[in-house]
């Protein structure tokens, strides 16, 4: 299938449309609850510390039980829930702040909420694009969901800050729940079959089940957790390390977001690369480009122009989207379709839950070393953690099965 036919195919259409839509809101309700939090009597860096944290511990918390109810129930009829209560979060959070109601606890409680929703979302992803599209057409399939999904973060935060600035964070927040809702109907009509579901267990059995599936895979766990580092060194670069070297020594952030900017527009090119090639080794492809992550870290760390960390932060985009894409169709095609929520769960759980914890070692390392002698040393981490993932046989040597 051809990506011409693929984007005349209704139900990948719909789905294509559902996830832009969703992820336009998701670049624009956080930044319009940061701005939210800050704005109010009780608001600090502390308050809003708190509400990101309420947000981000019960995703983590339950992206098992969302991996097993993913595998229980039709996958797109999750999507629909979770759609519907992330979008119920963001509207009473919404109401709160309109009606001036609104307090550093209230906005937290809401946050326990939409971050319970994105937990019953993530796992449930990966499966609905392999029950919408053909083995042989997924890896144009997931790139373009890329394509959409990129290009509507970087709208949702440029409307976003227009919106915040003309109307409020409030008015914000009530468009990104909309957006939860629009996606929602869009997800609805995807009326998909009825795929082949798990035996019914005990919920410890199924994660039981999940487990087994995902640590048999030597591969999959392995580059997991090549990418439990890289994940946490290349947030600490973008979300501390590199902002504060910005301010201190490049100019702040007028420069800073021309860093960012580069990376965004690498994502979109990184899409477009991702399209076209068919390694003969995927894995060992996707973990290779993933080491280019940490080129950003490694010149701000040793003081390079920064027309050349600009050009880093572009390559580093482009890498991050053929890992993905690379990554996601590997997955889809190996794992078993009865298991792909669970053993999603596990993934997500294993590539992003060093994050929080690396960014609350990073300040007491920044204020020792210095912000220029961390980043290098995340540079290096990724590095390592990408070279040694290939050291798996599994890794180096997997090869699709139309390929062998």
């Amino acid at each position: 299938m051809t990506t011409g036919q693929l984007l005349r195919h209704r139900r990948f259409v719909r789905l294509v449309a559902a996830r832009t839509i969703s992820v336009f809101g998701n670049g624009l309700g956080p930044l319009a609850l940061t701005f939210a939090v800050l704005g109010l009597p009780d608001g600090s860096p502390t308050a809003l510390s708190l509400v990101l944290a309420a947000l981000a511990i019960p995703r983590l918390a339950l992206l098992l039980l969302g991996g097993v109810v993913g595998d229980r129930w039709p996958r797109y009829r999750v999507l629909v829930a979770a759609e519907l209560a992330g979008g119920a979060a963001y509207a009473a959070m919404a109401v709160l702040l309109l009606g001036g109601w609104a307090s550093v606890p209230a906005l937290a409680v809401c946050a326990v909420f939409a971050g319970a929703a994105s937990a019953l979302l993530l796992p449930s992803l990966t499966g609905v694009v392999a029950e919408v599209v053909p083995e042989p057409d997924r890896q144009s399939a997931n790139a373009l969901l890329r394509l959409g999904t990129n290009s509507a973060m970087i709208a949702g935060f440029l409307v976003g800050g227009v919106l915040i600035v003309r109307l409020g964070a409030g008015w914000a927040l009530v468009v990104d729940a909309a957006t939860f809702v629009l996606a929602a109907v869009l997800l609805v009509a995807l009326r998909l079959p009825v795929a082949a579901r798990t035996a019914r267990r005990d919920l410890l059995g199924d994660l039981r089940h999940g487990w087994r599936e995902f640590a048999s895979r030597q591969w999959l766990w392995t580059v997991v957790v090549a990418a439990a580092f890289i994940n946490a060194a290349v947030g600490v670069t973008f979300g501390l390390a590199g902002p504060l070297l910005a301010q201190t020594r490049l100019g702040g952030a007028a420069v800073w977001s021309w860093v960012l900017a580069g990376y965004a527009a690498g994502t979109l090119g990184g899409v477009l690369i991702a399209m076209r090639v068919r390694p003969a080794h995927p894995l060992r492809t996707a973990v290779l480009a993933a080491t280019a992550l940490g080129l950003p870290a490694l010149l701000l760390g040793t003081g390079a122009p920064m027309p050349f960390v600009v050009a880093a932060s572009v390559l580093a985009g482009v890498a991050f989207d053929v890992f993905g894409v690379l990554w996601e169709t590997t997955f889809q095609r190996e794992v078993p379709p009865a298991a792909l929520s669970r053993v999603s769960a596990y993934e997500w759980i294993g590539a992003i839950g060093l994050g929080p914890v690396a960014l609350l070692a990073a300040g007491p390392i920044v204020a020792t070393t210095g912000a220029a002698t961390l980043l290098v040393g995340l540079s290096g981490l990724i590095a390592v953690a990408g070279l040694a993932a290939l050291l798996s046989p599994q890794v180096w040597r997997y090869r699709p099965k139309e390929l062998t």
